[in-house]
């Protein structure tokens, strides 16, 4: 294969099809593969998950998946194909398909600053803006970074974390909001909420400036507690994540709003996904038996709704959702899923105004409140805009059965909450009971008599009694007063 300067689209999918091909020769420049093999080396070092590459050359976008070893081993094959975007998921998955459900590790909290599209500062330089942040929001409002990539006309920060599972999700979001909102006014790109997003990569080129992206280390060995992070710059949310059933008397704090909403949403749509694998692409009847028809439509209106209000990002909520009709045995065609749920963005368009998102009455233009009146008016009997289902509603229409339910989080019936409250009740009593009934030496009753015979067995032993007689005085038999011989050798041993 002839690799130097590959420049046609087929050239572009071999490589990324067959990265570990020896025959490929890496022609880039030998600074723009270090920057890149330190870039994965920071995020991936130690991540045993699926790490996705995105690539756009001129108008085509290729995607592929490799394993943190394969990748840095390879990278400079990718980076010597000519005029290449180059696209790298800062967190990894745990099957080849970047998707939110898909997430295994999150490695990293990252912010894109798009500040050249603000008035104030789009004639500095990147090396100005970072000067900015190190004066006035680094260790003040933010922590400081772990590392930031100059990307070709904007920067991308990031701070390392303790690596998480995917059970985090929630806080992770939060987070990042949070990050969010406090560079908001330093042109921080709304759409860096997304943990299946993918970053441009160090030492490769923006084809729109045509300069290489480099890499600028603050200290790429320290890694944030994510708990942490969240204690220091989020104190309001701490007693919600260690008791997520915690409630306080008062009006909620906005972030706690928005934390308890995105938990919900990350786990509704979890459960859809898991209501899909766990009927193998299958629907339901209203009489249980299984179909190849049924609730497909709105099983994707409901994950693309839930999908655009966790990660504020339409477009790939779309694609998502595409991809997760593709799970049932007989797909929608893609027109219908795109037709059938088009009302799931105008929806999280409602959603967006919130209060917790932001859109308070002072943010707000002219045009903006006229629309939160609107929809206020239309919604007056409901706490928050947007399409707040009960979980009732929700196993009515997807014909969810108890079975289905044990393995979900969220969509549960009241006879589903009562089941596992006995079970964890009648966990914590065992628990309660097993300690109640030992004494001070954290023994029971049967291991404190047999102490206490054991006791007597060496006090009589050591008096010169022979088996026989301290049998008979202790009403024991002759075995157990061996038995209790040996575990008297034993101790005296210790």
């Amino acid at each position: 294969m002839k690799a130097h300067q590959l420049t046609l689209n087929d050239h572009v999918t071999d490589v990324l099809t067959n990265l570990n091909n020896e025959d490929i020769k890496i022609t880039a420049d030998g600074t723009a593969v270090n920057m890149a093999q330190s870039h994965i080396d920071i995020l991936h070092k130690e991540d045993d998950g699926y790490i996705t590459v995105a690539v756009k050359k001129k108008n085509s976008w290729y995607q592929y998946h490799y394993k943190a070893r394969e990748l840095k081993k390879n990278i400079g094959k990718l980076l010597t194909i000519y005029d290449l975007n180059l696209y790298i998921s800062p967190n990894s998955f745990y099957k080849p398909l970047r998707r939110i459900e898909n997430v295994r590790k999150l490695n990293s909290l990252y912010i894109d600053m798009d500040y050249y599209n603000m008035e104030r500062f789009k004639n500095l330089t990147p090396d100005e803006i970072i000067y900015i942040l190190d004066k006035d929001y680094f260790k003040k409002k933010v922590p400081e970074a772990s590392f930031i990539v100059i990307t070709g006309r904007g920067i991308a920060i990031y701070w390392l974390i303790e690596s998480v599972p995917y059970m985090a999700l929630p806080l992770w979001n939060a987070v990042q909001k949070f990050l969010l909102n406090e560079l908001q006014e330093v042109g921080a790109d709304p759409k860096s909420i997304d943990a299946a997003r993918v970053m441009r990569l160090s030492g490769s080129l923006n084809q729109k400036s045509g300069k290489l992206a480099e890499l600028l280390v603050y200290n790429g060995s320290y890694k944030y507690n994510l708990r942490e992070i969240q204690e220091e710059y989020m104190p309001a949310l701490t007693p919600y994540i260690k008791n997520p059933a915690f409630k306080r008397k008062g009006r909620k704090a906005k972030i706690v709003k928005m934390f308890n909403c995105y938990s919900l949403h990350y786990a509704r749509l979890m459960d859809l996904v898991k209501l899909q694998e766990f009927r193998r692409g299958l629907c339901r009847n209203k009489d249980g038996t299984l179909t190849e028809t049924g609730q497909r439509e709105i099983m994707c209106f409901l994950y693309r709704y839930w999908s655009c209000c966790f990660t504020k990002d339409k477009e790939k909520a779309l694609k998502d959702t595409l991809e997760f009709n593709k799970g049932f045995t007989l797909p929608l065609d893609e027109n219908t899923v795109r037709t059938q749920t088009r009302q799931a963005e105008k929806a999280y368009e409602e959603w967006l105004y919130n209060e917790f998102n932001n859109k308070n009455k002072n943010d707000r233009t002219k045009e903006e409140e006229e629309t939160f009146k609107s929809f206020k008016s239309k919604r007056k009997q409901y706490k928050l805009l947007g399409y707040n289902y009960t979980n009732k509603t929700l196993i009515d229409i997807l014909c969810i059965i108890e079975e289905e339910m044990k393995h979900f989080k969220t969509i549960i019936s009241e006879k589903e909450v009562k089941r596992r409250t006995n079970i964890r009740t009648n966990e914590h009593n065992k628990k309660k009971f097993k300690k109640l009934r030992r004494n001070e030496n954290g023994l029971t009753k049967r291991e404190q008599e047999k102490q206490d015979k054991i006791q007597a067995v060496k006090e009589l032993k050591d008096k010169g009694l022979m088996q026989k007689e301290i049998a008979k005085i202790l009403k024991i038999s002759i075995p157990t007063v061996k038995r209790y011989y040996c575990e008297i050798q034993k101790n005296e041993k210790m």
